[in-house]
């Protein structure tokens, strides 16, 4: 079975170079927990409400490439914290048959399953 191509996304609101690596670590032992092949890592602060696709603009163009299989994150959070955006880059993922995977596990089947599990979990709007 070939290991599944897999992009590393993290992301901290405020500089704090701790939690970055601590993201970093941990997605980096799930992927080799589950035998994902590592192709990329972005770790960078940035604000959840910047624009999603500027974030994630180096693992969008390998996206686009037909290079990855999975999008990791620790939480659904690291994306974005706005809605409307967030579901269009989901929505962009599901296009180019890239699973979200957060650090739980949890494989969404739809970008609006996630959206419903994130504003039951966190009350966001």
């Amino acid at each position: 079975m070939k290991a599944k191509r897999t992009w590393i996304y993290c992301r901290t609101a405020y500089p704090d170079a701790h939690a970055l690596a601590v993201q970093q670590r941990t997605l980096e032992a799930f992927s080799k927990q589950h035998s994902f092949e590592v192709v990329g890592i972005t770790a960078e602060h940035a604000s959840g409400l910047d624009c999603i696709h500027t974030r994630l603009s180096e693992a969008s163009k390998a996206v686009a490439a037909g290079e990855v299989d999975i999008l990791l994150v620790t939480d659904l959070e690291r994306l974005g914290r706005v809605l409307m955006e967030t579901d269009s880059y989901l929505r962009w993922l599901e296009d180019h048959f890239v699973d979200l995977v957060c650090a739980d596990g949890t494989i969404p089947q739809t970008s609006t399953e996630i959206l419903h599990n994130l504003i039951k979990h966190h009350g966001m709007s």
